[in-house]
């Protein structure tokens, strides 16, 4: 979530979007192996249907925007996930935990599945950032710990892949950001190695706000810088 914003700091915003799409898909791959067919077909369907409208009406942004403008939008949904993800002990009892399947679960109509794919296909084109909204029309849904982690895989995999033709269209790959994104793969795992090693020594909450704050001021310095 903070990688892309900080990225954006230093070079070309659509080059930041483009090389992160293929660090994320890869990532996607080998997490959907361990949760293959385990997810909740219909929210992943209706997810998919909503987000390809979604990355459609995105990637007619990413046509004709400037690299400024674009850093300020990323810069925005980046304030925003951050102060949702901060008010997060206050919306989701009202949402519902999936820690709790045998609760009374919430049934969302189809439209509403195809709103919430719309949304997060756009916060995901424009910045990665699709994740919350998916969460947010999880969660009500009260599915069991394994169905709600496999449905955000499949999810999270699915946007990625269909983003890809359109990232190509768009001209926001080439051989050197494939190049760059074969050779940062074995830096992602230890990104995430190192990340485990922190949240086990650092308390939960502390962690999550210091992230947060980057976030957020990372955000505001693109927003505004």
């Amino acid at each position: 979530m903070i990688v892309v914003p900080m990225f954006t700091h230093f070079r070309s915003a659509r080059n930041v979007i483009g090389l992160m799409l293929l660090l994320l898909f890869s990532t996607d791959v080998f997490s959907l192996r361990h949760y293959w067919k385990r997810w909740h077909r219909q929210s992943v369907t209706r997810l998919i249907l909503g987000s390809v409208l979604g990355i459609v009406l995105a990637s007619l942004v990413l046509k004709d925007i400037s690299d400024v403008h674009l850093k300020k939008v990323i810069g925005g949904i980046a304030c925003l996930f951050a102060v949702l993800e901060a008010l997060r002990p206050y919306w989701q009892p009202l949402l519902g935990n999936s820690e709790h399947p045998t609760s009374t679960a919430l049934q969302f109509k189809l439209w509403q599945g195809l709103l919430a794919g719309l949304l997060a296909g756009v916060f995901s084109t424009l910045a990665h950032m699709g994740g919350l909204v998916v969460v947010m029309y999880l969660l009500p849904q009260r599915l069991s710990n394994t169905a709600f982690v496999a449905t955000t895989t499949a999810t999270y995999f699915s946007l990625n892949l269909i983003k890809i033709p359109f990232y190509y269209q768009l001209d926001l790959f080439s051989f050197e950001i494939l190049v760059e994104a074969v050779a940062l793969l074995p830096f992602i795992g230890l990104g995430v190695l190192t990340g485990i090693s922190l949240n086990n020594r650092v308390p939960e909450r502390l962690f999550s706000r210091i992230v947060l704050f980057f976030l957020f001021a990372t955000g505001l310095h693109l927003l505004f810088g």
